[in-house]
């Protein structure tokens, strides 16, 4: 059976026996993120958010929403540092995750059981109340997105395709190929080929779901007051080429890798690629939004005040600083802050 190799990664992450239904992320784990290296992360997202109410880019009451929240730590976290940094802010603020697997469901609904945070399915479960504005803030979402690999060589496209033994590929996973095919003979070629046409993209990660996802985000935001989408994801300067790789095992797997030892990873580590903002920004135009800003994580976060935050600790706990310090080092370092993109899109 031929497929996709969209449909392979959608198997490989989210599936009977994907990868994000045990992941392990953070300190000791396959990776870690902006999350997971402190909360201060979360507490400049607060802080910025203030600022937005501050200055009437934002208004109350509001609603704030992480999509692709995992285990929620993030809402958690700007929850928390809210109710520290202001006052009467809260009591006309409304949070909530959005989360569809259920295995994650679970974890969530026991970090989010002391703070009043409620758990949604997708943005269709979300209320919107009159006049509220909307904040969406997500972390690592569009580098989770399953995708289609194509590439070009000498003026000849390929697209990277899956073969098993069986009609499922959970199931007939141990018989798992993934090999090159002649991009006209592939599966879903004229829809891959009208995307890459209308975004003029050659060859790389092809990330179909983006769109669908931009209009429904768009399309729920539209019914607020007013909204801004804070998204971080990893974009590496000067980055080129095919960039899908896997994390597992305390180790980085190349495309190479995976391809010639897929029925043995699949499901044990995670999938990825860099994110291409350039796209992505075409995509949230489409659908009438507007690009607020986009830079480099460690000068977001510097913007936004986690430096400032650090201070007011250390006045308040010399010794818990010294342990934030190093934490935010990490954030503002060349490993997060240099390699991962933040983009603002309002209307």
């Amino acid at each position: 059976m031929e497929w996709s190799f969209g449909n392979v990664m959608e198997q490989w992450l989210y599936g009977e026996l994907g990868y994000y239904h045990h992941a392990h992320i953070g300190k000791g784990g396959d990776f870690y993120t902006a999350v997971s290296a402190s909360r201060f992360f979360g507490g400049a997202i607060a802080r910025h958010i203030l600022t937005l109410l501050e200055s009437s880019q934002l208004t109350l009451p509001l609603h704030i929403v992480e999509i692709g929240a995992h285990h929620g730590e993030l809402l958690c976290d700007i929850y928390d540092f809210l109710d520290v940094l202001s006052e009467g802010v809260l009591p006309y603020t409304k949070c909530t995750i959005i989360e569809p697997l259920a295995t994650l469901q679970t974890k969530a609904r026991l970090n989010i059981a002391s703070r009043t945070i409620m758990q949604a399915n997708s943005f269709d479960d979300v209320a919107l109340g009159i006049d509220e504005s909307v904040f969406v803030v997500s972390n690592e979402l569009f580098d989770a997105f399953a995708c289609e690999i194509v590439c070009e060589r000498g003026g000849h496209r390929e697209m990277l395709c899956g073969f098993t033994n069986g009609q499922n590929i959970v199931d007939s996973r141990e018989s798992l190929r993934l090999e090159w095919q002649d991009f006209a003979r592939a599966k879903n070629a004229r829809e891959i080929d009208g995307f890459m046409q209308h975004y003029g993209l050659t060859s790389g990660e092809i990330p179909l779901g983006w769109v669908e996802f931009v209009r429904g985000l768009c399309s729920f935001a539209k019914g607020a007051k007013c909204w801004r989408f804070l998204s971080f994801d990893y974009a590496p300067l000067g980055s080129r080429g095919l960039s899908l790789r896997g994390y597992g095992e305390h180790r980085i797997f190349d495309l190479a890798e995976i391809m010639r030892d897929a029925p043995k990873l699949f499901g044990r580590i995670d999938l990825t690629y860099n994110v291409d903002f350039t796209l992505l920004r075409q995509i949230f135009i489409e659908n009438g939004a507007r690009e607020i800003f986009c830079d480099r994580l460690n000068t977001l976060l510097v913007e936004f005040g986690i430096t400032e935050l650090l201070q007011s600790l250390l006045e308040i706990n010399p010794r818990q600083y010294e342990i934030e310090a190093l934490r935010v080092r990490q954030l503002l370092g060349g490993g997060l802050g240099e390699k991962f993109m933040g983009v603002c899109f309002g209307g």
